[in-house]
């Protein structure tokens, strides 16, 4: 289990990779990290799968270190209740050399970064509903740089340490129960060179 949250967990396993490599088992980490910790009745409602289903793939999560159970929160024995691993995580295909490894590594990506923008797709179609509050907390940002690969690199560090105080602050809130005027939030990030450059 990672143990220190103001440090990303890099995942250099394939195994563990391959672990959320699965439509499903995407959706129910999602929903983890949105809803908080859930029974697996709760979560089965809410992907339209069978129980039984939805207790492997979330059996198959925690093996692999992206989710854990939460025996505490069962009011009694059939209650099967899960969280979300509250840390940050990060990869590298670098990390993964082998053609069968890139390939997952590419697949993985591409599928999280489909559900992401779905989910931004989500906001912007039901932005109108939103509050005025929430507007102004909610931004979109197109920045043109030109930066070494060392300074990209830094830039990156930098901007990845505030995400993960925020993440703590809110880390700390959920368990505190203090979820008054909280929500899920998501917050996308990318930064790539682009073509023409040196």
């Amino acid at each position: 289990m990672h143990q220190d949250p103001d440090k990303p967990r890099r995942i250099d396993d394939l195994d563990v990779l391959k672990g959320l490599a699965q439509p499903l088992r995407q959706r129910l980490w999602r929903l983890l990290h949105q809803l908080g910790p859930c029974t697996v009745g709760t979560l089965a409602a809410r992907v339209g799968a069978d129980p039984g289903q939805v207790s492997y793939h979330l059996r198959e999560l925690a093996k692999r270190g992206w989710i854990e159970p939460a025996p505490e929160l069962a009011r009694d024995r059939r209650e099967s209740w899960w969280r979300a691993v509250p840390e940050t995580t990060t990869w590298t295909t670098e990390d993964f050399p082998t053609p069968e490894a890139r390939a997952v590594v590419t697949q993985l990506n591409a599928q999280l970064i489909v559900g992401d923008l779905e989910r931004l797709r989500q906001f912007m179609r039901t932005e109108p509903q939103w509050s005025p509050e929430w507007l102004a907390g909610s931004g979109r940002s197109r920045s043109f740089l030109f930066l070494t690969a060392a300074e990209a690199q830094a830039m990156h560090d930098e901007l990845n340490q505030v995400l993960r105080r925020w993440a703590a602050t809110g880390n700390r809130a959920r368990e505190a129960g203090q979820v008054a005027g909280r929500r899920p939030y998501l917050c996308l990030m990318f930064g790539f060179p682009e073509p023409g450059g040196q």
